[in-house]
């Protein structure tokens, strides 16, 4: 039996060079889908929502609010962003499928060719026979 701890699965963060391909594959968005995208890749692990609404988040990068709802409708339309509930009657987003699609990997932060290999291959190795 295995404790809960054991079950809890590790946060993943993007790294700095998949942070910088999202940021280059991502260049076709408008500047205030970019700098909204780009506050939600770095403000909770892989997978998990910001707990800010996007009127929040779109002060904290110097956008009015009419360019922030703007800017989340373009990334919810192209699957950028995604829904990720209400806290407290505010709807709350997490990054959405074509940011995984774009840097080829799966919502664990796996590589996406790698998510259903198995977790090791077993090789024997020869012993060796005792020279006398």
């Amino acid at each position: 039996m295995s404790s809960p701890a054991e079950q809890l699965e590790a946060e993943y963060w993007l790294t700095r060079e998949q942070l910088h391909e999202l940021l280059c594959k991502s260049g076709d968005l408008p500047a205030a889908a970019s700098k909204i995208l780009m506050y939600v890749a770095t403000a909770a692990p892989l997978g998990e929502r910001v707990d800010e609404s996007a009127s929040a988040i779109g002060g904290k990068v110097g956008m009015s609010t009419s360019a922030t709802s703007r800017a989340v409708n373009a990334l919810l339309a192209d699957t950028w962003l995604e829904p990720a509930g209400r806290v407290v009657g505010v709807q709350t987003y997490r990054l959405g499928a074509a940011v995984y699609v774009t840097l080829g990997i799966s919502k664990t932060g796996a590589p996406a060719d790698q998510a259903d290999r198995p977790l090791a291959t077993v090789r024997h190795l020869p012993v060796p026979t005792p020279t006398s």
